[in-house]
C-alpha cells in the first residue's frame, strides 16, 4: 500500500471519529442546555401565571356557581402547553394535554402516564390547597434533540467524505518529495549511458529536513559505492598488467634456466662448465626472487588505501635503512647526516622501502662515500641521498625512474627507483634526481595525491 494511501485512509477514519466525538460532546452539551431552559421557561411561566390562577382559584372557591369563563380564558392563552389547576371544593381546571393526575412534588422533574411522559413544575396557591401545576409534552424536546442529532450525523459524513479527500490530496502533497527521491535514486541504475552512473547524486533542495536527511546518507554511500567501483577497477587493471609484465619480464630468466637445465644433462659436460652452469642458475634464482619481490612491493603500492595510514618516524626509518645497507654493503662507507623528530603521516614499510632502494642504488651504481641526509624544510622532509660517482646524465634524469630501467649488466631488476618514485608520490611527495643526488621532498602533513601507476 502506497504512503499516500494509507495517509488518506488515516484521515478518512480519523477525521470522522474527531467529528463524531465532537459531535457526541457538542449533543451532551446542547441537550444540557435545553432540558435547563425548558426547566427555566417553565419555572418562569409558573412565576408568571401564579397570580392569575390563585384569582381563579378565589373566584371558583367563592362562587362556585358562577363558572368564572373569562380567567379560564385568559388562563388557557397564557398557558400555551398544558395545565391543572387545583381548587379546594371545586371542579379543577386543566388546560391543554395533562395527565389524568397530577404529581406530587413541586418539580421540575418527569411524569409518565400510560403512554404519556411530561416535564412538570407546581406550586400551592394560597392557605386552602389550591394548587397549580404546568406541564410540558417530552416530545417537544425531543423532537429538538432528533433534529440536533440528524444535523450532528450529517456534518459527520460530510466531514468523512471531506476527510477522506483531503487526506488522499494532503497525503500526495506530503510525500511528493519522497516520491521524487524514490524516483531519482530508481534512474542512478537506468542512466541513458552506462559511464554516467558514477557521479549522479540525489537532491538535497527538498526543504524537508527528514528527506534531504536521507538523501544527503544516500550520497554518502553513493560516494564510497563510486569510490569501491573505481578502486576495483584499478585493481583489475592492475592485477592484468601485472600478470602480463610479470609473465613478459620472467620469461628471460626462465627461459635462460631452462637452458642450462638442459645443458646439466649434456654427457661431455665438464666440471668446470657444470660449475659455471650451478652458478648461472643460481644467479638467474636469485633475479627472479628479486624481481617477483619488487613486483609484489609495487602492486601493493597501487591498491594502497589513504585511509590506513599513520604517523611515522621518518629519522628512525631512515638510520635503520643506513644500518641495513652497510650490513648488506660492508666495503662501502655511508654517512648520515639525520635530523631527530622528523614525522611524516604515511606507511612505514613504503618509507623503508624508498630510504632502502636509493642506499642499494647509490651503493650498487655509484662511489662511495655515500652520504644520506634528513631534514625540515618548513612543512617538508626532505631526504637526499648521495654518491661519490658521476651521476645520472641530464638526459636521462626521468627515465631512470622508469620501470625495468637498468644499465647493461646490472644485477637488479629495473625497478627500483620506480618503486622510489610510487612511494613518494604516494605520500603527496615527489623524487628528483640531479647529478649524483636524489631528493625526496615528503609533506609531514601526509600523503594527499595519487602516484602515477607504474605500468604506465
Amino acid at each position: 500500500m502506497k504512503l499516500s494511501t494509507r495517509f488518506a485512509l488515516c484521515l478518512a477514519v480519523l477525521v470522522p471519529l474527531m467529528v463524531s466525538l465532537a459531535g457526541l460532546l457538542v449533543l451532551a452539551l446542547v441537550s444540557a442546555d435545553l432540558r435547563a431552559e425548558r426547566d427555566e421557561r417553565l419555572l418562569a411561566r409558573l412565576n408568571a401565571l401564579r397570580p392569575m390562577a390563585t384569582s381563579y382559584a378565589w373566584r371558583a372557591r367563592v362562587a362556585p356557581a358562577v363558572p368564572p369563563d373569562f380567567m379560564e380564558r385568559r388562563l388557557a392563552a397564557a398557558v400555551g402547553t398544558g395545565a391543572y389547576v387545583h381548587v379546594h371544593g371545586a371542579e379543577p381546571l386543566t388546560i391543554g394535554d395533562v395527565p389524568a393526575r397530577p404529581p406530587a412534588g413541586d418539580g421540575p422533574a418527569d411524569h409518565a402516564e400510560g403512554a404519556g411522559e411530561w416535564r412538570y413544575v407546581a406550586t400551592d396557591l394560597g392557605r386552602r390547597g389550591s394548587r397549580l401545576w404546568l406541564f410540558e409534552p417530552r416530545e417537544r424536546l425531543d423532537a429538538q434533540l432528533a433534529l440536533l442529532r440528524r444535523r450532528v450525523w450529517t456534518v459527520t459524513l460530510a466531514g468523512a467524505a471531506a476527510g477522506a479527500a483531503a487526506g488522499l490530496a494532503l497525503g500526495r502533497y506530503a510525500v511528493r518529495p519522497l516520491v521524487r527521491l524514490g524516483r531519482q535514486a530508481a534512474a542512478l541504475d537506468t542512466p541513458p549511458e552506462p559511464s554516467a552512473r558514477t557521479g549522479i547524486r540525489l537532491d538535497t533542495g527538498s526543504r524537508v529536513g527528514e528527506i534531504d536527511h536521507l538523501a544527503g546518507v544516500l550520497n554518502d554511500l553513493l560516494d564510497r559505492r563510486d569510490a569501491a567501483v573505481t578502486r576495483t577497477a584499478e585493481a583489475l587493471d592492475t592485477a592484468r598488467a601485472f600478470a602480463a609484465t610479470a609473465a613478459h619480464e620472467l620469461r628471460t630468466p626462465l627461459t635462460s634456466m631452462g637452458a642450462n637445465l638442459a645443458q646439466l644433462d649434456h654427457p661431455g659436460l665438464t666440471p668446470a662448465d657444470r660449475d659455471e652452469l650451478v652458478a648461472d642458475l643460481t644467479a638467474e634464482h636469485a633475479r627472479v626472487q628479486r624481481l617477483i619481490t619488487v613486483l609484489r612491493q609495487l602492486a601493493a603500492g597501487e591498491l594502497l588505501d589513504p585511509a590506513t595510514s599513520a604517523p611515522a618516524d621518518l629519522s628512525g626509518i631512515v638510520r635503520e635503512a643506513a644500518a641495513s645497507a652497510r650490513r648488506r654493503h660492508p666495503g662501502t662507507t655511508i654517512i648520515e647526516s639525520v635530523a631527530d623528530g622528523v614525522t611524516v603521516r604515511g606507511w612505514a614499510e613504503g618509507l623503508r622501502l624508498i630510504a632502502g632502494n636509493l642506499l642499494d642504488n647509490a651503493a650498487r651504481h655509484g662511489e662511495p662515500p655515500i652520504t644520506v641526509e634528513l631534514a625540515l624544510d618548513g612543512a617538508t622532509a626532505v631526504l637526499t641521498v648521495a654518491d661519490g660517482g658521476p651521476g645520472v646524465p641530464a638526459g636521462e634524469r626521468e627515465a631512470v625512474f622508469a620501470r625495468f630501467r637498468r644499465r647493461p649488466g646490472s644485477p637488479g631488476s629495473g625497478l627500483g627507483l620506480t618503486l622510489v618514485r610510487q612511494q613518494a608520490e604516494l605520500h603527496g611527495g615527489a623524487a628528483t634526481v640531479t647529478g649524483s643526488r636524489f631528493e625526496i621532498r615528503l609533506p609531514t602533513a601526509g600523503g594527499t595525491g595519487r602516484a602515477r601507476s607504474w605500468l604506465e
